[in-house]
């Protein structure tokens, strides 16, 4: 293990430069592909450890999310605002202070599995290859939600392989030696993620678009909220004014029926929850109306 940390190329792996662990690890990987049949791709990564330890960090503490710490957020690689993920800012919010109906709608759409995996899921990025090398761009992640956190938790917004690399192995660290919970990590994720121009965290995009605290989101807010999570910058275009545009329905009826079936919601809940009903009477419906509409 400390041969492999130790041979990390010094300057692409800014955060595990000086790690130093005991113990031995095992990586097994296969990639058979044909490009004139690409669904047939095949796809296996798995780290493996034994009597694994980290004896020392290296230039970024990987527990670091168990603390408060301080957050930046980027557009187009430059900082744009640099907060606190703690109880010193007013806009944190603990994980047991938010309506439980949004980490629900967040998982389903985004990582259904997060509570159970080990921070990957491979035939999600499997299948997320197999769309990129058809369309020939990165039409889809395949992200898990622990490495969306590291993404924006510790790296650089550098998009290169060694970047994509050290977030796997960040990812591996953080799940395999839990150096941090599964409901920490949630809990930094919900003050962190974007929301809307410059809406950052649960509290900032509750009071934005429905001026109450997120505790109170009802099912229909919270599956909207986790809707613009992969497009935040796009919301306004979800919208004929301040009307859901029609295509949503499709997506309120996947995520209703993924919660019901798998028992974390009842039929009872989910009755009556449609999006054309979603209302926005926070500030957000100034924002939504267009830039030449003026609050009253």
């Amino acid at each position: 293990a400390n041969d492999l940390f130790a041979s990390l190329p010094r300057g692409l792996f800014y955060n595990l430069e000086g790690l130093r662990a005991d113990g031995t690890l095992s990586y097994h990987f296969l990639l058979d592909m044909d490009l004139a049949l690409l669904d047939s791709l095949q796809l296996e990564s798995s780290l493996t450890a034994r009597n694994f330890r980290i004896v020392q960090y290296g230039n970024t503490d990987l527990r670091k999310m168990n603390e408060p710490f301080e957050y930046t957020a980027y557009e187009n690689g430059e900082p744009v605002r640099t907060f606190k993920i703690g109880e010193s800012n007013p806009s944190f919010r603990p994980f047991q202070a938010v309506s439980r109906y949004l980490p629900l709608a967040i998982m389903q759409s985004e990582d259904a599995g997060f509570f159970h995996h080990n921070g990957f899921i491979p035939s999600a990025i499997r299948e997320s290859l197999i769309l990129d090398l058809k369309e020939r761009r990165f039409a889809r992640g395949g992200s898990t939600l622990s490495m969306q956190l590291v993404k924006n938790v510790f790296l650089s917004r550098n998009k290169t392989i060694a970047r994509k690399l050290e977030e796997m192995l960040i990812v591996w660290l953080i799940e395999s030696n839990r150096l941090t919970t599964k409901e920490r990590m949630f809990e930094v994720y919900l003050n962190i993620v974007e929301w809307g121009p410059l809406i950052y965290g649960a509290a900032e995009a509750s009071h934005f678009y429905f001026a109450k605290e997120p505790s109170a989101l009802t099912l229909g807010e919270c599956i909207f909220l986790a809707s613009i999570i992969p497009k935040p910058k796009h919301v306004r275009y979800c919208f004929d004014g301040l009307q859901l545009k029609p295509y949503y329905t499709e997506f309120y009826n996947v995520i209703i029926n993924r919660l019901i079936d798998r028992g974390l919601i009842t039929p009872e809940e989910a009755e009556g929850v449609r999006p054309e009903d979603l209302k926005i009477t926070g500030p957000a419906k100034y924002y939504l109306a267009g830039p030449d509409e003026k609050p009253l």
